[in-house]
């Protein structure tokens, strides 16, 4: 009888201490599946653009050596994010400001910019930027100037509400003052380079 007590104690005892095993492994097991499936919060905020802080910067080349570069202001526009992602934006440029900023233009080019043959800002006095999507660091839309529509594709940063658009070229050949020099210069080395290099800082508040 003895032996058969003492044997039936050592099972309990052991039943008991798997118990209490598989109760603290339990515990572990739900402590770590809380570090790893920790929730997720995404802020969503929302910026109207400011105008006075935001640029947007242009470079071209007038043949292989000289270029020209300068700036257009901000009208209008507004942003929203989620995380480090831009949900939705658009963004409007005053052309009345396009201006060139260098010793090769100066005046001279920033009216010939603002002139009929070239971006028309009697007739078309702003530009607009239409937002399509903002993936793997990149914005994508289109951009609306002098009457003619340029893909965009441009890697993008946004950091506490200032987004950074690095350079991207669009080709201007489409507008008038392209399309008629070469109209009328058979030399294609005296043509003016199409190609606009285009960067911005876009500051929201």
């Amino acid at each position: 009888m003895k032996n058969k007590f003492f044997y039936g104690v050592g099972i309990a005892t052991f039943m008991l201490a798997s118990c209490g095993g598989a109760e603290e492994a339990a515990e572990d097991l739900h402590e770590n599946i809380e570090d790893v499936v920790e929730e997720v919060i995404v802020e969503t905020k929302s910026y109207s653009v400011d105008t006075a802080a935001s640029i947007v910067n242009w470079t071209t080349m007038d043949g292989e050596e000289k270029g020209h570069w300068g700036t257009v202001k901000v009208l209008e526009g507004s942003f929203s994010t989620e995380g480090d992602v831009i949900t939705e934006a658009s963004l409007k440029m005053n052309m009345n400001t396009v201006m060139s900023t260098d010793e090769n233009g100066g005046e001279n080019l920033t009216g010939h910019l603002m002139a009929p043959d070239f971006f028309d800002v009697n007739q078309y006095a702003s530009s607009e930027f239409t937002f399509d999507r903002h993936e793997e660091g990149k914005i994508y839309g289109t951009l609306n100037a002098a009457g003619a529509e340029f893909p965009v594709e441009a890697e993008a940063t946004l950091t506490e509400g200032t987004v950074e658009v690095a350079e991207f070229i669009i080709d201007m050949s489409t507008l008038p003052f392209y399309v008629a020099e070469r109209e009328k210069e058979p030399n294609q080395e005296k043509w003016h380079d199409p190609n606009v290099t285009i960067s911005a800082t876009i500051v929201g508040k």
